[in-house]
């Protein structure tokens, strides 16, 4: 078998394009729009690997792949396996994962480990067989080494972006972040758009989209997305909107959003382009809205580490959770019983008392 070292000697492959989707802000949709993307890439026809590198892992649970994935982002950072081999695939035709683990909070020095700096991922990317047109990375928020490992390793950057009063401030904070990643660690690193998300037809959403049209003319993506409540419902769901409301116009616009990508920010596609794109996402729909039900009827703890090796750890916490459910139900037992106490006091203990005190007949 080949070593880590030898692997970087062979014969040069050709790489994907590796897109990261970061803002250094919270709560804008990284997630909603990492997962998107990535089906939109491969219903247009692409292949692609979708990277869960937030230790949240919300990515991963889109996919139902808690108990496929054998090995993940995790395996990888610590050189225990090779990219190829810490791929699964999903239930969408050329759309693979590397699934994520709560474990990076404490991995978040690994990148160190390997090449020196955050410079670490870019090398645990290198595929030597098999290269996917695309490889999509949800980061984590704010700067830490993840989020700077996963930057080093980029070829270019999505920012979604959220209307409202703070969303220009931590735009400017991200590009900054960029600008800092670009004259050290990866100069390579370009912005691919600036993507505005939730867009809500009233005073806040226009003047929000106005200004970032104003100030970032040049940057912006031609698609944004307006506030969609089915957005919402898919994320409760923990599914892609695009699976959750195949018809819908999120779905849409992520397709329009994936040939931006692929052919150029601002180039505008026609419904006949999209049309095939479209029909495989129904057709995705189709094939795995049972599988996604199934799993929602089983009620499946979010918390669970979707990689392998972690089984005994997932029944120690279902053992738990089985344990607070007796304790909560026995706690429930006590309220109803001293309610019935309390109530049957007042039926009867009262003329007891009344006859005993000479206040009643």
């Amino acid at each position: 078998m080949t070593s880590h070292d030898d692997v970087f000697d062979m014969p040069e492959t050709r790489q994907p394009t590796i897109l990261s989707v970061y803002n250094q802000k919270g709560g804008v949709g990284k997630t909603t729009t990492s997962v998107n993307l990535a089906l939109a890439l491969a219903a247009l026809g692409k292949s692609v690997v979708l990277i869960d590198f937030d230790p949240q892992s919300s990515a991963t649970s889109n996919f139902l792949l808690r108990d496929k994935a054998k090995v993940g982002i995790n395996d990888l950072l610590r050189k225990e396996t090779f990219v190829e081999d810490a791929i699964t695939p999903t239930a969408f035709d050329g759309l693979s994962m590397i699934v994520g683990a709560r474990k990076l909070y404490s991995l978040e020095h690994a990148l160190d480990s390997r090449g020196g700096s955050q410079r670490g991922l870019r090398k645990a990317l290198h595929f030597s067989r098999n290269p996917p047109d695309y490889v999509v990375i949800d980061c984590p928020p704010a700067l830490g080494h993840l989020a700077a490992g996963a930057l080093a390793a980029s070829d270019r950057l999505i920012v979604p972006v959220f209307p409202g009063r703070y969303a220009l401030d931590g735009l400017r904070r991200t590009l900054q972040v960029v600008e800092h990643i670009q004259n050290g660690l990866n100069p390579s690193l370009s912005l691919a758009g600036i993507l505005m998300l939730s867009i809500t037809n009233d005073e806040v959403g226009r003047e929000s989209l106005n200004q970032l049209r104003s100030e970032f003319p040049e940057q912006m993506f031609r698609t944004a997305f307006p506030y969609d409540v089915d957005v919402v419902k898919a994320t409760y769901r923990r599914m892609p909107a695009a699976i959750f409301t195949p018809e819908g116009r999120t779905t849409s616009r992520f397709a329009a959003l994936a040939w931006e990508i692929v052919h150029g920010r601002g180039n505008a596609p026609d419904d006949a382009q999209l049309k095939p794109a479209l029909e495989r996402i129904r057709s995705w729909h189709e094939a795995t809205d049972t599988s996604y039900s199934a799993r929602r009827a089983s009620s499946i703890d979010e918390g669970d580490e979707p990689s392998g090796g972690s089984n005994g750890a997932r029944q120690a916490e279902r053992a738990q959770s089985s344990g607070r459910g007796g304790m909560g139900a026995g706690i429930v037992g006590l309220v109803i019983g001293l309610a019935a106490g309390f109530a049957l006091g007042a039926a009867v203990g009262q003329p007891i008392l009344g006859k005993l005190l000479g206040l009643g007949g």
